[in-house]
């Protein structure tokens, strides 16, 4: 009995490869189970993920908990009234706009609304790892240019970019405006440039927006008269809601019908479209938190040049330092109070720590104990 069960599993798992895509079964693609995460410590500033973390806008976010209906969280979600708010904040037709699970969820939906197997995807290096891990997933043929370093930071060539464009003439061009991990930017004028060029070539332009308003330059404004250009935004960042996993897509009412086309029966959960709409009604709060974070980020970098370390300002909500020959000492004596990202592999990056940004309060402690390294 046991063998023919045997068997038959056997037999139930060569089937199961068999009809799994090729691109999913690659030994190329790999995805953590979530299982096996770890919970980060409570005891210490989080600093690593890129989230808002300025205690007076976290407190703020507390209270408006406190004011969403109990019944959010029995019901099925009703996103119009989201949808006006939206429409309203961001100044854009409300047929130009597609709710998605976080700016990830905007990035994904447009790989499955554009890209077919061998379908070729430009991405920059290094940048947000799920443009590559959707590439494998949805079969693309992955192509990349690179941020190299230099002593303001890492850049990129734009002439290597329209290179690029005009050579390889992908399906789609994804382009995070800061990016990240480099939290580099390119100008309005290179940006525009882009976005004329991939018009005349047919090329789907992605630009994923995820740190505005940290970086207040928007090219939402724009979807009005370009059908290839997908804007990628989200409540993650500025807005300090990652767990809400809340996002949306700005893009032409031509195209974003077809992202209405491929929606799940709901966008989001009804708890998560609440919460939102409230927070709406508070942008002012959001735009003093992101002020003082700003500050903050202004203020540790200065203290870091201080003591003399090589330091490089991103537009994001992050910021990079490099400690030197004393990172060991530092990351030792860090470890006790913050979390963040201690080293990179990327070249353009090797050398530097990168925290996120918060308030000048919440970086005293950080300042202080990396201060008493220099003189122990």
């Amino acid at each position: 009995m046991y063998k023919n069960l045997a068997i038959s599993r056997g037999i139930f798992f060569l089937m199961i490869e068999q009809l799994i895509k090729n691109s999913v079964l690659s030994n190329e693609l790999t995805r953590p189970f979530g299982w096996n995460s770890v919970p980060r410590d409570n005891t210490k500033i989080w600093l690593d993920k890129n989230e808002n973390v300025d205690p007076e806008y976290q407190e703020f976010i507390r209270q408006v908990a406190q004011e969403i209906p109990n019944i959010s969280k029995s019901t099925y979600p009703e996103p119009a009234i989201l949808y006006k708010k939206l429409s309203d904040l961001d100044n854009v037709p409300i047929d130009s706009l597609f709710l998605t699970a976080g700016s990830d969820g905007a990035i994904r939906y447009s790989f499955e609304l554009f890209i077919n197997p061998k379908d070729k995807i430009l991405i920059t290096s290094p940048s947000f790892a799920m443009y590559d891990i959707y590439c494998r997933i949805f079969g693309a043929q992955t192509y990349k240019v690179y941020y190299q370093r230099s002593p303001k930071g890492p850049i990129i060539e734009f002439a290597n970019i329209l290179k690029a464009l005009l050579q390889i003439k992908p399906k789609m061009f994804c382009l995070p405006n800061p990016d990240s991990p480099t939290g580099s930017i390119l100008t309005y004028e290179q940006i525009m440039e882009i976005i004329n060029l991939c018009n005349k070539e047919n090329i789907i332009l992605l630009i994923d927006e995820a740190y505005y308003p940290f970086y207040p330059h928007s090219f939402s404004n724009k979807v009005g008269s370009f059908k290839n250009l997908i804007i990628a935004r989200t409540f993650s960042k500025a807005w300090g809601l990652a767990g809400l996993r809340t996002g949306y897509v700005i893009g032409h009412p031509e195209t974003i019908k077809y992202f209405h086309k491929i929606k799940p029966m709901y966008e989001l959960g009804t708890y998560s479209i609440a919460f939102i709409e409230k927070m709406i009604n508070y942008s002012e709060k959001m735009e003093a938190s992101t002020q003082n974070i700003i500050d903050g980020k202004t203020h540790f970098l200065k203290e870091m040049e201080k003591i003399g370390f090589d330091t490089f300002k991103s537009e994001g909500n992050f910021l990079h330092v490099a400690f030197g020959e004393g990172s060991e000492k530092i990351h030792k004596e860090l470890s006790d109070i913050v979390l963040y990202r201690k080293n990179f592999k990327e070249d353009c990056l090797s050398g530097y720590s990168r925290f996120t940004a918060t308030t000048k309060e919440n970086f005293k402690p950080i300042i202080n104990k990396i201060k008493s390294t220099q003189v122990k």
